[in-house]
């Protein structure tokens, strides 16, 4: 098993580099978009809620980091044309976080980028492929979410 053991960790790590190496090349061959990988999660992670946009504290969930880390980052995008930053109109104490036009277009150029990679990756493989990747993804995700 030493072997198989080495073979994963090899595999999980170039996987890990090339997707960001993957996502830096988009954002950087993009000369509009001003984003860092970080920022661009942060937006698309706000995209998910269009209408409602997302609180600094489930932005801070869902990416996995402190709430102050998010409120400079937000501020920093809020700053950069990306996002807005509105009050709720039933409690004054939470602020709503949204995407500005800009944000919006930067989230659907991304979002599409993720759909036409994600079926280059789909055509490599057969249906019964597909369905043994999908769960082993699903297995390693839930092992790595523990």
């Amino acid at each position: 098993m030493q072997g198989f053991a080495q073979l994963l960790n090899q595999m999980l790590v170039e996987v890990y580099h090339n997707i960001l190496r993957v996502e830096e090349e988009f954002l950087k061959n993009n000369n509009r978009i001003n984003l860092s990988i970080r920022e661009m999660h942060l937006i698309e992670c706000v995209g998910m809620n269009k209408e409602e946009g997302k609180t600094v504290s489930e932005i801070a969930e869902y990416l996995k980091v402190a709430r102050p880390s998010v409120t400079v980052a937000v501020n920093k995008l809020a700053k950069k044309g990306y996002l807005e930053k509105q009050g709720c109109r039933t409690d004054g104490r939470i602020v709503r976080v949204r995407l500005s036009r800009e944000g919006r277009k930067v989230e659907t150029y991304h979002r599409q980028y993720h759909m036409n990679m994600v079926r280059a990756i789909e055509a490599e493989f057969d249906a019964g492929e597909q369905e043994v990747l999908i769960r082993a993804i699903v297995k390693l995700n839930d092992f790595f979410k523990k």
